[in-house]
């Protein structure tokens, strides 16, 4: 049996897949929706009383600093812009499946992430930053499965210090399959987009995807915001390839983290 049957194997023997929370799937679909607005994202919203609460939480922080009170989720939709209402919306609501009991390290590491795609795309005029940032935050979501499969064996797993195309290699000798198999057959469970299939797919491999440019952009940012990376790490030939040339990666490292912090304590 090779790694992709085993690992459908394994995620059909679960009892308990993760299911999409309810309000990522109504905003997703607003989104592929042409003629829906702000009107109806609000209407979305305004359902969800903690949702909305930490919506309006986070435009009135110093991560964004619009300068004003903002009180209304219909303003504040129209400050953000659709896409980036959705980040906030994915981050929000999945913030309880990437923060299970002895992982906090992953939903740390997430944000960091998409930060980090979403920073260096607006920062190096790189493609779309709002798509950046919801793949970078989803790219390990398979990480989620194979902590329900053994819980207690990935999580001690989960603590090891490789280079993280390393570790990918380790989980497939412990595990007979890897956070990218998991995390692309239930990404597919969710329908999510294409372009989010393939980063969680290949962000380890990213010259194995058709479109290699976002599985590319995740997997450098995913090993700069290593908490021990070391610059030895960062594959200058893979960022050149997509036209990404940083001068100082221990620099812009600092900044990611930096905005990344400032993020992570508005979600707290």
């Amino acid at each position: 049996m090779d790694n992709e049957d085993r690992t459908i194997d394994l995620i059909n023997n679960l009892k308990d897949i993760p299911a999409m929370p309810n309000v990522i799937v109504k905003i997703l679909k607003l989104m592929h929706n042409e003629s829906a607005g702000a009107t109806e994202m609000a209407a979305v919203i305004k359902c969800d009383q903690a949702l909305c609460t930490k919506l309006l939480s986070i435009i009135n922080s110093a991560y964004y600093g619009f300068g004003r009170q903002i009180t209304s989720v219909n303003m504040a939709i129209s400050l953000l812009g659709l896409k980036k209402t959705k980040n906030i919306i994915v981050t929000v609501a999945m913030s309880p499946l990437l923060s299970f009991q002895g992982a906090k390290s992953l939903w740390r590491h997430s944000i960091l992430t998409a930060v980090g795609c979403e920073y260096i795309c607006e920062k190096y005029n790189l493609g779309s930053a709002d798509d950046a940032f919801v793949m970078g935050f989803l790219h390990d979501i398979g990480k989620v499965v194979l902590n329900l499969i053994d819980s207690e064996r990935y999580q001690s797993f989960m603590s090891s210090k490789v280079h993280p195309d390393q570790n990918i290699q380790d989980e497939r000798l412990k595990f007979d399959t890897d956070h990218s198999s998991t995390g692309s057959l239930l990404a597919l469970r969710w329908q999510l987009p294409d372009v989010i299939k393939d980063v969680i797919r290949y962000h380890h491999y990213p010259l194995k995807a058709r479109e290699f440019f976002a599985p590319a952009l995740v997997n450098i940012v995913n090993i700069i915001v290593q908490d021990n990376f070391t610059e030895d790490w960062y594959d200058k030939e893979l960022a050149k390839m997509i036209n990404l040339h940083i001068d100082d990666v221990n620099a812009l490292r600092n900044e990611i983290i930096e905005k990344g912090e400032a993020l992570l304590k508005e979600l707290a």
